[in-house]
């Protein structure tokens, strides 16, 4: 419903009220990773490539991995910042969906880690796993092959379906075959040192109610019952969060900080506040940056973001995140059937507060120093010098 918005590339006046208005304070750009399309395939992709190491701005790229031209992949690969590929499987799977040669995606890889270092740059290169119930089962071997291709981080996030025929392959639907590859992931990841990323486990639930242990079970089921997550309403919808204890009298939620630090500017020009919230805060074509920046729809939403009238959209949003140790999907959030009929029968919904800590991404922060004014860590230096 909310795809790509055109089928046009982005227009001259467009790009370069971006390049004057939008590059001079921007410290990383992020391109790809909307669902919108493959940006290696835009005609203004080196282009813009050249365009950000001219105003210093280091690229953050989203890719299918089904292009790693010659003509700009140097250039690239001196101004990444990060690379990560997205995959929904590995080996068949990956063919299956993509469409593309398993070993085409893996040789581009190596194309793209020997080009770092021939440009003598750092940049991390990550799999990006959208985890669905046909591949759950190849995570172990995933990080395998991870460590042996030299892949930097493994990110793993759960599925969030857009069509119906996706409903039944969200991991919510196969809590206990998600908890059981999971839990594989996190001990071989430890074992192989291989760095990685991973939603926490689902809630399974009890059919015991509150209080009482489960028949057979000693005292530490009992206090396990105790603490068993009870119905929540918030923003309009019914849930029970993992984290939510019985007695408890509020959720915590992530604050946001992206209206402030972020934008999203498709090829028409519509500026959005990130590329998860697809209503526009205005339109490059008709006003300067400036004017939506500060319009009155983005200072409304930067009013209610981090409250309990917070929209749909930012509700639903805050979790299914790369980038995040803490990027539990909204399905993980949704009761495991147990927990759901104990709440209709034993009327325990009930509206709790709503508070917001810490930050859903440490990278936008309001205390993170802001990305051009160390474009280099440390890390970054010695691996050049070396």
């Amino acid at each position: 419903m909310h795809g790509r918005s055109s089928d046009q590339e982005i227009s001259t006046a467009v790009y370069e009220k971006v390049l004057a208005e939008v590059m001079p304070t921007t410290g990383i750009c992020s391109l790809g990773g909307t669902n919108y399309g493959e940006m290696t395939i835009s005609k203004n992709f080196h282009r813009f490539v050249r365009d950000c190491e001219r105003y210093q701005v280091r690229i953050s790229l989203t890719t299918n991995g089904t292009r790693m031209a010659d003509e700009w992949l140097g250039d690239l690969a001196k101004n990444l910042w990060t690379v990560g590929f997205s995959m929904e499987g590995i080996q068949e799977q990956f063919e299956l969906i993509r469409g593309y040669r398993w070993h085409h995606f893996v040789n581009n890889i190596r194309k793209l880690i020997a080009a770092r270092a021939t440009a003598r740059r750092y940049f991390r290169v990550e799999w990006r796993y959208c985890a669905h119930a046909d591949s759950i089962h190849q995570l172990p071997d995933m990080i395998r092959m991870a460590r042996d291709l030299g892949i930097d981080h493994v990110a793993v996030m759960n599925l969030v379906h857009f069509v119906p025929a996706q409903k039944y392959k969200r991991l919510t639907h196969h809590r206990s075959l998600a908890n059981r590859y999971f839990r594989e992931a996190r001990q071989l990841a430890a074992e192989t040192g291989v760095s990685v990323s991973l939603p926490p486990d689902f809630s399974v639930g009890t059919w015991d109610l509150p209080g009482q242990p489960a028949q057979g079970c000693g005292a530490s089921c009992a206090a396990q019952a105790a603490d068993a997550p009870v119905g929540l309403s918030v923003a309009g919808r019914t849930v029970v969060p993992a984290t939510a204890k019985a007695g408890g009298d509020s959720i915590e939620l992530n604050s946001c900080w992206l209206p402030w630090q972020t934008c999203s500017i498709n090829e028409l020009g519509q500026v959005r506040p990130c590329c998860t919230y697809w209503r526009p805060m205005g339109s490059l074509a008709k006003r300067s940056f400036e004017e939506v920046w500060n319009s009155r729809a983005y200072r409304k939403l930067r009013g209610g973001v981090n409250t309990a009238g917070t929209d749909a959209i930012c509700y639903a949003c805050r979790r299914p995140r790369f980038d995040s140790e803490d990027n539990a999907s909204e399905s993980q959030l949704l009761p495991a059937l147990p927990d759901l009929l104990r709440a209709g029968l034993k009327r325990l919904v009930a509206r709790r507060k709503v508070t917001y800590t810490t930050s859903l991404q440490a990278d936008h922060a309001p205390d993170v120093q802001v990305w051009h004014q160390a474009l280099d860590t440390p890390s970054d230096q010695s691996r050049q010098a070396a």
